[in-house]
């Protein structure tokens, strides 16, 4: 993700890359699974290059079919497996 990049945005350019779809398809659709070839095995795409990109892990409890229905919930997933978890006590 480029610094001006938002997550939106970097979503967005990672769907159309693994798709080979325009960025603006990517956009218009309701869900994610009415583009052409968005598929169980392109989330597995998706979630692949997003993982490496951000240098994270998302938790397997996490992935579920209704994180990759829409590119504000792939967002939202993203934005879980970033946030800081809390430590027992209260401390991060």
């Amino acid at each position: 993700m480029t610094d001006d990049q938002t997550p939106r945005d970097h979503v967005v350019a990672v769907v159309s890359s693994v798709l080979g779809a325009p960025a603006a398809d990517v956009r218009s659709v309701p869900t994610l699974f009415d583009l052409p070839g968005f598929d169980s095995l392109a989330v597995v795409a998706v979630l692949d290059r997003l993982e490496t990109a951000l240098r994270i892990e998302v938790p397997p409890e996490l992935i579920v079919p209704e994180a990759f229905e829409s590119l504000d919930s792939v967002v939202r997933l993203l934005d879980r497996t970033l946030a800081p978890t809390s430590a027992p006590g209260g401390q991060t």
